[in-house]
C-alpha cells in the first residue's frame, strides 16, 4: 500500500476517533422547522440560549428546514431555550426539555415591507457563545499581505501603531494561532508575518478563561484573539524571503518560515534594516506587566539618561536612523500525552542616533527659567530573550512551568550643549532579568479545585553615566574647576512568592480562598564621583554613597465571591494583607521597621441589558506602598541637570477607584460601541519637591499631605457600513486631572484637561480605488487651580494630525498608493506649526514566479527637520528633531 493511502487511512481513523470523543462530550438536538401548510421554512437562525441570554449554539435550517445543534454537555440545562428569528416569521422562543433530543417547531408568517428589505453581499461573521467568527476572506481586499492588515479593517477591532490589539476597547489577553499560544505574548511579529491567505477565521473570545479546568468555574472578562488556521496551510512548511535596497544607501530584508499544523507549530523570523523600521516592538509582551503586577511583583526602573526629551509624536520610521538586525525563533510541539513543549528565542542588535534642540520653560510665581540642549545621541541597544514552557492544559488539571532568561542593555554616547555649555556624554546599562514559574491546578474528587503558584525571579540593571567635562562646579565641587563627573547605579533585585488557593465553584455562590507568602531582597548601591585636574576622583562632598537595604515581606488571605443569576454577574473580593518592610542604609544612620495590616476590597457588577450589551460596575480600594527607589538618601545625578534624593518616610497612596462601562454589540450587523467614565481620588503622604535654578533642577521627596484626583470619560463607535462596503470608527476621550507641584517652596495646585477625537475610515470607493483616513485631533490644557499662589498664565496646545491613503489598481496584480499626512500645532502666543509628508508606493505581483516587486518612495517633500510644543503643568517644550529624508528603497519578496 502506498504511504500517502496510508496516512489517509490512519486520518481518517484519527478522525472517527475524534468525532466519538467530541459526541461523548457534546450534547445535541435536532429537529424540523415547518408552516402550518407543512411548508419548511429555511435559513432560520436557530440558537440555545441560557439563562444570561447567552448563545451557547448557533446554526441555521437547511433547505428541508431541518437543523442541527451541539454545544458542551457541562453546561447546565436549567433555563435552556431554543430561539428561532427569521424574516417573515414570528419569533419563538420554547424552553428545551432535558429528555427530548427532537423537535417539530411550527412557523407563523409575518407580514413584512418589502420596500425596506435590501439584499446585500456583505461579510460573514457567525457567533457561538461567546466566541465572535470573522470570515477572513469577507475583510480580504487584493493588496492585503498579513493577517494583520485585515484586523485593521475588522469592525471592532483595533490594532495600535505598537502592534497590540484590541477589541471593542479593551486589549486582548491571549493570542492563538489555531489554540496554541505559540508567540507567548508578543504577537506583534505575528500579524506582521502571517499571510492572510492561511487564516481561515479570526475568533473573538470574550469572558476568556485559558485554563481548562476552571472553564465555566469562575468569572472572567478577558478578552483573547485565536486565528483558525486554513486545513490546506497546516499540512506544509511555508514561509517568505525578502530583499530591499535603495538610496541612500538603504537595505531592508527578511527571512521567515511558517508551519502550523496540530502536533507542530513555527514561526522564525530573521530581518535587518536601515530604513527607519524599529524591530523592538517585536520582542514586546503587552500583558507581562501587568501579570507581574497582579502577583506584587515591579521590575525597578533605571534611574539614569542623557537627556531630557522623549521622541517626536510621528511614526518611528520617519526618525529612526537605523542598522538593525533581530532574530525571532517561536517553536512549539504537542505531544500526544498532553504535554505541550515551547521555545521562544529572540535576539536583537541595533544602532541608532537622535539629533535635537529642545527648549523647556519652567513657568515659577513671577520668574521663568528656561533649560535649553543641543544633543546628537548615538545609541546601541541589544537584546537576549530565551523563554522555555512546559504545559499540560486538561480539563482534569493544568501544570504549566515557565522559565525566562534576559540579557540585554545599550551603550550610549551624547555630544551636548546644554544653555550654551558644551559637555559628552557616555550613558551604558546592562539588564540580567530570570524568572521561574511553576502553577499546578487540579481538579479535586469533589469537583473543587486547587491551585498551586511560585514565582522566584532575579532582576538587576547596572548603570554608569559619565560626563565630560565637569559641569555646575558651584553646586557639585564647592566653585572649584573638575574634569568629569561619573555616576553608577545599581538595584539588583530578587523576588519570591508562593501561592495556594482552594475554590469551590459549586452552588448559588462561587467561592474562592487564597493564601500567598511574598518576599522581596533590593539593594541600592550607587557612586557619585567628580574627577579633580589631578586625576583623582573624589566622592561627591554634598552626600555620602548610597547603601540602601530593602526588605518586604508580606502573608496575604483573599476570599473571593462570585454569582451568576439571571442577566447579573457579580464579584466581590477581600483581601487582607500583613506586611512588613525593612530598611537600613548604615552611611546615614537609617534603620527602620514598618509593618501594616491593609485590606484592599475590590467589588465587580455586571448587568448583561441583552444578549449582545452589558453594563458594568468597577469599585476598588488600594493601598499602594513606596519601593526602595523612594527612600534614598545619598544624591543621583540622573541626567546632566537633575540631581535627585529623598527624605526617611516610606511614601503611601491610598486612593478609590470607581467606573462605569457600557458595551454594545451587534454582531451581525457588525456595530460595536463602548462607553466609560473613571474616577480616581488618592491621598498621599509624600510629595517631590522641586528647587529650579539656571544650571540644575534638585528634586527631594518630602513627607507632605497630597491629594491627586482624576476624571475621565471615553466612547468609542465602529461599524461596518454594508451599502459602501467600508469600516467607519470613531473614538473619543476627555479627561482632568488635578495634583499638586512643590516647586522653589511654592505650592502650585494644577488642573491639567486633555480632549482628544479620533475618526477613522476605510472604503472601497470604485471597483479599483480604495480610500483610508484616519485622523487625531488632541486639545491640552494646562492651568493653576484656584488657590494656586502667583500669575502663571494657562497654557494650551492643539495638534490635529491626520493621514489619508487612496490606492489604485489600475489592472490586476497591480497596486499604485499616494499617503498623506499633514500635522497642524498650535500654542497661544507662538508661531503655528504645520506639516504634511507624501509617500508613495507601487505594487506589482508575479504570479508566475510567487512574488512581487514593490517600489517604495517615502518622505517625497524632503522634510529633515521637524519642530512639536509639549505641555505638563507648569512646564511648556519646544523641540526640534532630525528626520529621515527622501528614499527610495526596491523590495522583491518570494513566496516560499
Amino acid at each position: 500500500m502506498k504511504s500517502s493511502n496510508i496516512r489517509n487511512v490512519f486520518l481518517l481513523l484519527f478522525l472517527s476517533f475524534s468525532s466519538v470523543a467530541v459526541l461523548a462530550q457534546n450534547r445535541e438536538i435536532r429537529g424540523t422547522l415547518k408552516t402550518a401548510d407543512g411548508k419548511p421554512v429555511a435559513h432560520a437562525s436557530v440558537m440555545i440560549k441560557n439563562q444570561q441570554q447567552r448563545v451557547l449554539a448557533f446554526n441555521a435550517s437547511d433547505s428541508q428546514g431541518s437543523f442541527l445543534l451541539t454545544w458542551p454537555d457541562t453546561t447546565d440545562a436549567t433555563g435552556l431555550r431554543v430561539e428561532i428569528n427569521h424574516l417573515g416569521y414570528k419569533k419563538v422562543s420554547i424552553p428545551l426539555i432535558a429528555d427530548r433530543e427532537r423537535y417539530e417547531i411550527p412557523m407563523e408568517a409575518e407580514a413584512i415591507d418589502l420596500a425596506e428589505v435590501v439584499v446585500k453581499s456583505r461579510p460573514k461573521v457567525s457567533l457561538r457563545g461567546d466566541t465572535l467568527s470573522y470570515d477572513v476572506s469577507s475583510f480580504t481586499k487584493p493588496e492585503d499581505r498579513t493577517i494583520g492588515d485585515v484586523l485593521k479593517r475588522m469592525p471592532g477591532v483595533e490594532v495600535e501603531e505598537n502592534g497590540q490589539i484590541k477589541y471593542n476597547g479593551k486589549a486582548i489577553s491571549n493570542f492563538y494561532v489555531d489554540g496554541d499560544d505559540l508567540l507567548d505574548d508578543k504577537y506583534a511579529i505575528g500579524t506582521k508575518t502571517i499571510p492572510h491567505a492561511m487564516v481561515k477565521d479570526v475568533e473573538i473570545m470574550q469572558n476568556h478563561q485559558p485554563l481548562k479546568v476552571l472553564q465555566g468555574k469562575t468569572l472572567s472578562e478577558n478578552v483573547a484573539l485565536n486565528l483558525t488556521i486554513k486545513d490546506e496551510a497546516r499540512l506544509a512548511l511555508t514561509g517568505q524571503a525578502k530583499l530591499g535596497g535603495g538610496l541612500p544607501g538603504q537595505y531592508d530584508g527578511e527571512l521567515n518560515t511558517i508551519l502550523f499544523n496540530k502536533a507542530y507549530k513555527m514561526l522564525n523570523v530573521g530581518k535587518a534594516n536601515n530604513v527607519g523600521t524599529d524591530l523592538a516592538p517585536d520582542f514586546t509582551a503587552f500583558n507581562r506587566t501587568g501579570r507581574l503586577a497582579d502577583m506584587g511583583y515591579a521590575k525597578p526602573a533605571e534611574l539614569l539618561s542623557s537627556g531630557t526629551v522623549g521622541t517626536p509624536p510621528l511614526p518611528t520610521s520617519r526618525y529612526y536612523q537605523n542598522r538593525s538586525g533581530s532574530l525571532n525563533a517561536n517553536n512549539l510541539v504537542n505531544l500526544d500525552n498532553g504535554l505541550q513543549l515551547k521555545a521562544n528565542v529572540g535576539l536583537l542588535l541595533d544602532n541608532n542616533n537622535l539629533n535635537y534642540y529642545s527648549a523647556n520653560d519652567s513657568y515659577l510665581t513671577g520668574d521663568t527659567i528656561r533649560y535649553s540642549e543641543i544633543q546628537q545621541i548615538d545609541r546601541s541597544p541589544f537584546l537576549i530573550d530565551v523563554s522555555l514552557n512546559a504545559q499540560v492544559n486538561k480539563g482534569t488539571y493544568y501544570l504549566n512551568n515557565a522559565l525566562k532568561i534576559g540579557y540585554s542593555g545599550e551603550t550610549g554616547n551624547a555630544a551636548l550643549t546644554s544653555n550654551a555649555r558644551d559637555m559628552d556624554q557616555q550613558l551604558s546599562s546592562r539588564v540580567r532579568d530570570f524568572s521561574n514559574q511553576l502553577e499546578y491546578v487540579p481538579s479535586l474528587r469533589n469537583g473543587n479545585i486547587l491551585s498551586t503558584n511560585w514565582y522566584v525571579g532575579h532582576f538587576n540593571r547596572p548603570q554608569t553615566l559619565d560626563i565630560l567635562p565637569g559641569i555646575n562646579a558651584d553646586a557639585l565641587n564647592d566653585g572649584q574647576p573638575y574634569e568629569g563627573i561619573y555616576q553608577y547605579t545599581a538595584i539588583p533585585s530578587w523576588f519570591n512568592t508562593l501561592a495556594v488557593g482552594y475554590r469551590i465553584p459549586n452552588g448559588r455562590i462561587m467561592q474562592g480562598y487564597r493564601l500567598s507568602m511574598l518576599n522581596e531582597w533590593q539593594q541600592l548601591r550607587s557612586q557619585l564621583r567628580l574627577t579633580q585636574p589631578s586625576g583623582e576622583q573624589l566622592a561627591y562632598s554634598g552626600s555620602t554613597d548610597n547603601y540602601l537595604d530593602w526588605q518586604r515581606h508580606h502573608a496575604q488571605f483573599t476570599a473571593t465571591y462570585e454569582l451568576q443569576e439571571g442577566n447579573w454577574e457579580t464579584l466581590l473580593s477581600l483581601p487582607f494583607t500583613w506586611q512588613h518592610i525593612t530598611y537600613e542604609d548604615p552611611g546615614f544612620q537609617l534603620d527602620e521597621t514598618n509593618k501594616w495590616l491593609l485590606f484592599t476590597p475590590m467589588f465587580r457588577a455586571k448587568y448583561l441589558t441583552t444578549p449582545e450589551d452589558y453594563l458594568s460596575f468597577n469599585y476598588s480600594f488600594n493601598n499602594h506602598l513606596g519601593d526602595i527607589s523612594d527612600l534614598y538618601q545619598g544624591a543621583i545625578l540622573t541626567n546632566y541637570r537633575s540631581l535627585q534624593t529623598n527624605g526617611t518616610v516610606l511614601p503611601e497612596q491610598r486612593s478609590h477607584n470607581l467606573s462605569l462601562n457600557y458595551n454594545l454589540q451587534r454582531n451581525i450587523s457588525m456595530l460595536f460601541v463602548n462607553a466609560g467614565i473613571s474616577y480616581t481620588h488618592a491621598n498621599a503622604n509624600t510629595i517631590a519637591s522641586r528647587v529650579l535654578t539656571d544650571d540644575l533642577s534638585s528634586i527631594v521627596l518630602l513627607p507632605f499631605e497630597n491629594e491627586v484626583s482624576s476624571f475621565n470619560a471615553s466612547a468609542g463607535i465602529s461599524k461596518y457600513l454594508f451599502a459602501l462596503g467600508a469600516t467607519a470608527g470613531l473614538k473619543t476621550t476627555w479627561g482632568t486631572t488635578r495634583f499638586n507641584q512643590l516647586v522653589n517652596g511654592k505650592l502650585l495646585p494644577y488642573d491639567n484637561v486633555s480632549f482628544s477625537i479620533t475618526p477613522d475610515f476605510e472604503a472601497r470607493l470604485w471597483d479599483r480605488i480604495s480610500l483610508n483616513y484616519k485622523a487625531t485631533g488632541t486639545w491640552t490644557t494646562s492651568k493653576l487651580a484656584d488657590g494656586g499662589v502667583g500669575n502663571i498664565p494657562d497654557r494650551q496646545i492643539r495638534r490635529y494630525d491626520q493621514s489619508m491613503s487612496l490606492l489604485y489598481s489600475p489592472f490586476a496584480h497591480t497596486f499604485l498608493r499616494l499617503s498623506g499626512r499633514h500635522q497642524h500645532t498650535s500654542q497661544a502666543q507662538l508661531a503655528d506649526i504645520r506639516y504634511f509628508f507624501v509617500d508613495a508606493n507601487v505594487r506589482y505581483q508575479l504570479d508566475k514566479w510567487n512574488a512581487d516587486i514593490e517600489l517604495d518612495l517615502t518622505n517625497l517633500a524632503n522634510i529633515t527637520e521637524y519642530e512639536t510644543y509639549s505641555l505638563s503643568a507648569n512646564q511648556a517644550g519646544y523641540s526640534v528633531y532630525d528626520l529621515r529624508g527622501r528614499m527610495a528603497v526596491l523590495k522583491l519578496t518570494f513566496n516560499l
